[in-house]
């Protein structure tokens, strides 16, 4: 089943059960989103990404550049492992890994939780794709992803039991917008996607096609 139709059939069951006020919160924090002009101010295809240290689950530092292995690097930005539409995403791409490989392209996620909290996403998840710490966000913030909780969804969250002091080890109260980024072996964005409503997402194969149909052009 592809992740389009997973993630709408989440996002129905979603809607039945929760309560009409509480899905117009996070309703209006996705029209805030728009209305900021995240999307605008962001990173865009044809500049470079930072090569700021992320942290590993082992707590070790290491670079985007040190993962460069291949032609293609996915930098998959997911809100976190309580997030299910993240799980939904990062176990997509999980199971079309070989696939990339095979166009020389790998995959990497990057959230703001703290390492002990990520190991718990990928062995959740059962991931191969490398799962990295961006600690208070820096990184995302330097693409231009970042954006901070109203007062109203911070609420809605902690009624949830969502503690992100804890999640984030910090008290920003600060997510990224589901985002996918691929760069070149420069560092280089060649492709984007920007997604404001959580609930929404690139389809993987989608980008599979895409980056496939790009490098066979680059070989003819």
């Amino acid at each position: 089943m592809k992740l389009e139709k997973q993630l709408k059939t989440m996002r129905e069951a979603t809607m039945q059960r929760m309560p009409q006020s509480i899905t117009q919160v996070f309703k209006d924090s996705i029209v805030a989103i728009r209305k900021n002009q995240l999307k605008e101010k962001a990173l865009k295809i044809g500049d470079k990404v930072p090569d700021i240290p992320l942290t590993t689950v082992d707590n070790n530092n290491t670079f985007i550049s040190e993962l460069l292995k291949t032609d293609f690097l996915i930098l998959n930005f997911y809100r976190g492992g309580w997030c299910p539409y993240c799980n939904l995403e990062l176990r997509e791409y999980e199971r079309l890994r070989k696939d990339f490989l095979q166009i020389n392209t790998d995959i990497i996620g990057i959230s703001a939780e703290i390492p002990e909290r990520t190991i718990q996403t990928s062995n959740k998840n059962k991931l191969t794709i490398p799962l990295l710490v961006d600690i208070d966000a820096k990184f995302m913030k330097e693409i231009g992803i970042v954006f901070r909780l109203d007062e109203a969804s911070k609420n809605e969250y902690k009624n949830f039991g969502m503690d992100f002091i804890q999640i984030h080890g910090n008290s920003n109260f600060e997510l990224p917008v589901p985002a996918v980024y691929v760069i070149n072996t420069n560092m280089e964005i060649i492709y984007t996607h920007f997604e404001e409503d959580y609930m929404t997402r690139l389809e993987p194969t989608t980008l599979f096609n895409d980056i496939k149909s790009n490098i066979l052009i680059q070989k003819n």
